[in-house]
């Protein structure tokens, strides 16, 4: 077996970090996959009594140069989604059915997990070269006062990359 260095060979970025909700919906930072082979976001939701909506949301260059927020009008394939409804319980993962979004019920106050799988190339329902909704980021809509959410970017980049000469992932 090779030898496997996680700074070089898999990247983490933080798309959101650990935040509180006020009532309104929360939005990861975008992320842009032209370098980028396979990335799973990693999607984190504490809620006390509500339910959390997740989605994945396309951006477009623009969009992410100039950091609005605003929904492309733009239809993805739905990607493998994978959850854990309990991660205090067990690290058991439950490979749903595939999709762009996840609503979480409202029945407890367990902290869960959902993760998105994207290869870029597979998402996309363009693909002439006009299309540049390379980018995309993460939306809970309507999170509370009292709920958690994060978003963590694992990915496998699209070329080998030394820790002193990593190309940008977050700037377009």
């Amino acid at each position: 077996m090779g030898y496997l260095s996680f700074p070089e060979n898999i990247m983490i970025i933080q798309g959101l970090p650990p935040t509180v909700g006020a009532g309104a919906a929360k939005n990861s930072m975008p992320i842009s996959l032209k370098n980028i082979q396979k990335l799973w976001a990693v999607c984190s939701v504490n809620t006390a009594s509500t339910s959390a909506a997740i989605a994945i949301v396309p951006q477009t260059d623009a969009l992410v140069a100039f950091g609005t927020a605003t929904i492309v009008p733009a239809t993805l394939h739905n990607v493998p989604r994978w959850i854990n409804l309990d991660v205090a319980a067990a690290a058991t993962w439950t490979h749903t059915t595939d999709g762009t979004n996840y609503t979480t019920a409202a029945v407890d106050a367990l902290a869960k997990t959902v993760i998105f799988e994207i290869v870029p190339e597979l998402i996309r329902t363009t693909t002439t070269a006009e299309s540049d909704d390379d980018c995309f980021r993460i939306s809970f809509t309507q999170v509370d006062a009292s709920d958690l959410v994060s978003v963590l970017y694992v990915f496998i980049p699209r070329y080998a990359n030394r820790a002193n000469n990593q190309v940008s992932f977050i700037a377009d």
